[in-house]
């Protein structure tokens, strides 16, 4: 009697049966993402190595127009002076000041917007998302300059609108940054809306619901429902928000017309400041690697994040 193997299967449902060792020797995931990977490792690795590399060397106009052109190494000499100079450490506590307040009011400001927009009837909402993401779509330079045209000493529409015309807000620093704060906000509201409105709406209605016939009101709601189911979604965008904010540039510099003066200084204005205007590349690169060092707990918690919301997806 003739015996009839049955046809060897083949295509998804077989590999989801396969033993896991043997999905896990693979190699089609790793081909498929070894570009992105040389990618990175050109654009990013090799910049960082290099910037790590040059905050041990005394590389500045000296070093640049001698003979020989080689930086000479200093060890840890130019962290040393870093730390010992008073005014990094006041620029460093602007920086996470600044930080402090744009996260807090970006997000605050975003929440609320995503709370109002399912309040709001589908027309609205739909014209709140179109306002939201064209005010997204403007360039920094531009919405800069904006917000530049409209904080004008002699006929900016704030100072109008105010009754304070004529009205210098870059006299003194406090304003000035508040006014750049005003923009990087301005800009990452809509990012942060956008994103939570649509985890506001894969909230299960019926969770909500028997919470309500618990007894719950809507700051229950909200406490024990909302705010639990969107963590994942609050906890990233605020990481987020923390590395974008603690690097900003543009707004203060733009603001400023190329020029800030030392009240203005950010940690990354400050290395700017000193590689560019001091010619103290070794030095401007310390202020860089220690700002990537400071940054380095709040990428775990990002990079953490993204891979629990990967294992629940």
């Amino acid at each position: 009697m003739t015996t009839i193997a049955p046809p060897r299967s083949s295509g998804p449902a077989a590999d989801a049966q396969a033993p896991p060792a043997r999905r896990r020797k693979d190699p089609t995931p790793y081909l498929l993402i070894a570009p992105s990977l040389l990618v990175l490792l050109g654009v990013l690795a090799y910049p960082l190595v290099k910037v790590v590399i040059l905050s041990t060397q005394k590389w500045g106009v000296a070093q640049i127009f001698s003979a020989s052109g080689s930086p000479s190494f200093v060890g840890a000499d130019n962290y040393r002076a870093l730390l010992g100079d008073s005014q990094f450490w006041t620029v460093l506590v602007r920086t996470v000041s600044l930080t402090a307040a744009m996260v807090g009011l970006s997000m605050g400001l975003g929440f609320g917007i995503a709370l109002l927009m399912r309040r709001v009837p589908a027309w609205c909402r739909r014209g709140m998302t179109f306002a939201l993401v064209m005010a997204w779509s403007v360039p920094t330079f531009i919405s800069t300059e904006i917000f530049r045209w409209m904080t004008e000493y002699n006929s900016g529409v704030v100072n109008w609108a105010i009754g304070a015309q004529p009205h210098n807000w870059y006299t003194d620093a406090a304003q000035g940054l508040a006014v750049a704060t005003a923009v990087v906000v301005w800009g990452a509201v809509p990012l942060i809306a956008v994103t939570l409105y649509a985890g506001l709406t894969q909230i299960p209605g019926e969770l909500v619901e028997a919470a309500r016939m618990d007894g719950a009101g809507a700051w229950g709601v909200f406490r024990h429902i909302t705010v639990p189911v969107l963590r994942p979604l609050l906890t990233m965008l605020t990481t987020l928000s923390v590395i974008w904010d603690f690097q900003v540039f543009n707004q203060i510099w733009i603001l400023r017309n190329g020029a800030p003066a030392s009240d203005y200084y950010t940690l990354g204005i400050y290395a700017y400041v000193k590689a560019y205007a001091g010619h103290d590349y070794g030095l401007a690169s310390a202020t860089a690697v220690l700002t990537v060092v400071a940054l380095l707990g709040v990428m775990i918690v990002y990079l953490r994040q993204i891979a629990k919301i990967g294992e629940v997806s």
